[in-house]
């Protein structure tokens, strides 16, 4: 009635340490849906991130019994996700560990040229080309796997069907006729079963080939721009070192650990104490100045890029 179904990747995960695939996707329309959808989930992750700030604001306000236009509200949530993005590229600017004598030179520019340096370091990697889906691997490997257990267990349930049917050749009477007629009945069932469990299979490699399509393509990126981000990286370094001695002056009682260069202060002073690496203070939550803060950030121009949708 029907052939065994061959299984779809044998391997049942990749390495952790990084994205391998074994085999490219063949087929172009399987690979542009993929790169739709891995675009689709970005989007709907970039915006999940500004609804939880959002949110965050709502809540803050809604403790002191404040209210501002949602429109406010959700401006000055993007700022927070733009700015945690620079944050974040800061921090991969600082791990590039560019070369001493890069290092020795930015010492000897002020904060200006330093500043100018950082920004055309963060352009390259907040652009378009730089966008990485890395952080999706790990999900997308998961359904990956779980597929190919579906597959595995629909595979042991056709073959215990064919046993049954081998079985029951050459036996006649009714009740066998009945029974076969079931057997196949259950296989063609397995059959389309199996068929849609391959065809996601075959889904997931393909969002894996754009995921390590994009990571590649971020790479040549990077490497293209080397020269700016390390100078960049350097003049992170140092921006970093001046502003933590700043902070930290002689006798201070209440270290700070880390700075935020996208302040002059180092740190916002109306932000939360776990974002100004500070110690531990009064809950800015209760604190009216930070809804005056987050009103202040959407009125004033920001050098800041707006958050891409895309």
């Amino acid at each position: 009635m029907t052939t065994q179904a061959t299984i779809v990747d044998q391997q049942q995960a990749y390495p952790p340490s990084a994205v391998v695939i074994d085999r490219p996707t063949d087929d172009t329309l399987d690979f542009i849906a993929a790169c739709e959808e891995i675009r689709r989930r970005h989007r709907r992750d970039l915006e999940d991130q500004i609804e939880w700030a959002t949110t965050r604001l709502v809540h803050r306000l809604n403790r002191q019994r404040r209210r501002l236009h949602a429109g406010t509200l959700r401006q000055a949530a993007c700022q927070e996700v733009v700015y945690a993005r620079r944050r974040v590229a800061d921090q991969e600017l600082a791990g590039m560990q560019p070369a001493s004598q890069l290092v020795q030179d930015a010492e000897r520019h002020d904060d200006a040229e330093l500043y100018g340096r950082r920004e055309h370091a963060l352009a390259v990697l907040l652009d378009d080309t730089a966008d990485s889906y890395v952080y999706m691997a790990p999900q997308v490997l998961a359904d990956r796997e779980s597929a190919c257990r579906q597959q595995a267990s629909l595979v042991d349930e056709q073959e215990q069907r064919s046993r049954q049917l081998g079985q029951l050749r050459g036996v006649r009477g009714v009740l066998c006729a009945r029974r076969v007629r079931q057997l196949n009945s259950e296989l063609a069932a397995l059959d389309r079963q199996l068929v849609e469990v391959q065809v996601e299979i075959a889904h997931q490699e393909a969002l894996l080939d754009v995921i390590q399509a994009a990571d590649a393509k971020r790479s040549a990126w990077l490497t293209q721009h080397q020269a700016i981000l390390h100078q960049g990286a350097a003049a992170v370094i140092v921006l970093t070192r001046r502003l933590l001695a700043l902070a930290n002056p002689p006798g201070c009682t209440r270290p700070v650990s880390a700075v935020d260069l996208d302040h002059p202060m180092g740190h916002d002073p109306l932000a939360l104490p776990a974002t100004n690496g500070g110690t531990a203070s009064p809950s800015a939550g209760e604190d009216p100045r930070v809804a005056s803060a987050a009103a202040a950030r959407t009125a004033t121009p920001s050098p800041a890029p707006a958050p891409r949708q895309d």
